[in-house]
């Protein structure tokens, strides 16, 4: 068994920008987990990103290894804005920055954490325990797919998640129904349909929201009346793109926003590939019932009438559901001492819980830190403040634990 200050679980874009602060500030710690697994394993072939290239930047403690620098080492084409990153692409850089900045993350998957005098006990199922005195949870939104409970008593050889499809060619020549109105969905409504499925999106949102194109070139002048951040452009994306001006909301308004602002929405460039017949669209419709019919699915649907629909499988793209008892390394004794929200865990500027040395990140952070905790774009606000709430702790100067009235406990960090 090793020993370390602080461990790192999840080497996603929010786990390797922490190790990288970590290493800037000096902090002894280690980093385990399969790096870029939830994009290498869990997104479709031929996706394309959501945000904006400048947005899709995981945040480095001195800058210079963003996508622009990767692709301009590699002699491969990058523009700013507009033009989205491929999902080859982007798991390329993050491939190499990496390699530049945390060389040495573990290929180990947690399996329990055991708190213990001093810190905690991490056991893994592919290597030799951990004890660290602090534990930085930041495995991502997987563990949380939600599969509505509709669906619930039908295998998965006829409903999945669209995170559990990162090749979606088996589906040629076979009717799927996509459920949802978010990117995820309707970006694998148009993959499924140019492979030659046969797709009906079916939607309870009374009509699909597309944002518009952002400008390929802003002025100075621009950026004033419309400010770039990096969760999005324009005013009100200046305020969900601040955290402590989200933590001034009431709790109940900030449970909202946390899971919606920015969708569900599909991108602009995403429109020509979906509406206009190109792909079945059922608006204003949800699935009452599923049930399985000889190989297939049937579905019951409300909308202005009943009717039913058979298909061959359900993909559902509806979104993540925050549940600490879906992390199956994260046990109940030490589960029931962290104060949550709605599901999420409460955290405070700096990421920690209302368990001393207990940080998360990303996407569990959304009601506590905003939405930009579940975009690669969150790397810009939040692994400093944790990385530098975990260095105080090593000095010795760490706060009391976070509660839920400790909204500015992290001012000092």
């Amino acid at each position: 068994m090793s020993n370390t200050e602080a461990l790192v679980i999840g080497a996603g874009p929010f786990g390797l920008s922490i190790s990288a602060h970590l290493r800037d500030l000096g902090v002894d710690h280690v980093i385990v987990g399969r790096v870029m697994n939830s994009w290498k394993a869990h997104m479709p072939i031929g996706m394309r990103l959501k945000s904006e290239p400048y947005a899709s930047e995981i945040k480095s403690p001195h800058g210079g290894y963003g996508p622009g620098e990767y692709c301009a080492q590699h002699g491969l084409p990058y523009n700013n804005r507009v033009e989205p990153l491929s999902l080859e692409t982007f798991v390329d850089y993050g491939d190499w920055f990496q390699q530049k900045m945390v060389p040495d993350v573990r290929d180990a998957t947690a399996a329990d954490i055991t708190a213990v005098n001093g810190g905690f006990r991490v056991s893994f199922a592919d290597a030799d325990a951990i004890t660290a005195r602090q534990v930085v949870v930041a495995t991502g939104p997987m563990p949380y797919a939600n599969v509505p409970a509709e669906f619930s008593g039908l295998p998965s050889e006829l409903v999945t998640h669209v995170s559990e499809h990162h090749d979606l060619s088996r589906f040629k020549g076979r009717k799927v129904a996509v459920v949802g109105a978010g990117q995820s969905a309707l970006e694998t409504a148009a993959l499924l349909h140019e492979g030659g499925a046969d797709v009906q999106v079916i939607a309870r949102t009374q009509k699909l929201s597309w944002p518009t194109k952002n400008p390929e070139h802003v002025s100075a002048l621009g950026h004033i009346k419309r400010p770039v951040v990096q969760l999005c452009e324009g005013w009100h994306c200046a305020f969900w793109n601040n955290p402590r001006a989200f933590r001034t909301l009431p709790e109940n308004y900030r449970i909202i926003k946390a899971r919606t602002v920015l969708g569900p929405a599909g991108s602009w460039w995403l429109r020509d590939r979906v509406e206009g017949g190109v792909v079945n669209v059922l608006t204003g419709h949800r699935v009452l019932e599923a049930t399985a019919k000889g190989s297939g699915v049937r579905l019951s649907i409300e909308g202005p009438e009943r009717s039913e629909l058979e298909v061959d499988h359900v993909i559902c793209g509806t979104g993540y559901r925050i549940d600490l008892a879906r992390l199956p390394f994260l046990p109940e004794e030490l589960r029931r001492r962290i104060e949550t929200v709605n599901g999420y865990p409460t955290v405070d500027m700096g990421g920690r819980t209302s368990v001393p040395g207990l940080y998360f990140t990303g996407a569990p952070t959304a009601v506590s830190l905003g939405p930009s905790a579940r975009f690669v774009a969150g790397t810009f606000n939040f692994p400093r403040p944790l990385a530098k709430a975990v260095a105080r702790y090593v000095k010795g100067g760490k706060s009391a634990p976070v509660t839920s009235d400790s909204t500015e406990q992290a001012a000092t960090v």
